[in-house]
């Protein structure tokens, strides 16, 4: 791999700057959670779209609007873990 002077391997970063580990073991535990919830929102909003289409007007037409509202609820609190402000409480 073929690297310029300002890119570093992530090797030699992380064996100049060890105290920067906890951070990054932080960072992919946070990224994997992102990634659980953005699953479960694709997840939800498909079954709601679903529902919706394949549901006869006024049968049980607003549990799939709930479903879908949840669905929503739970993207917020993903983007709302992608903003730094909102982690950091010192």
């Amino acid at each position: 791999m073929i690297h310029s002077q300002d890119e570093q391997p992530d090797i030699l970063e992380r064996l100049r700057h060890p105290e920067r580990e906890a951070q990054r073991r932080k960072d992919q535990k946070l990224l994997f959670l992102r990634n659980v919830l953005n699953s479960v929102f694709i997840l939800m909003a498909v079954i709601a779209m679903v529902g919706i289409v394949l549901c006869e007007a006024g049968e049980g037409l607003m549990k799939w609007y709930m479903l879908g509202l949840v669905a929503v609820v739970v993207k917020m609190v993903e983007v709302a873990l992608r903003m730094p402000g909102m982690r950091r409480r010192e």
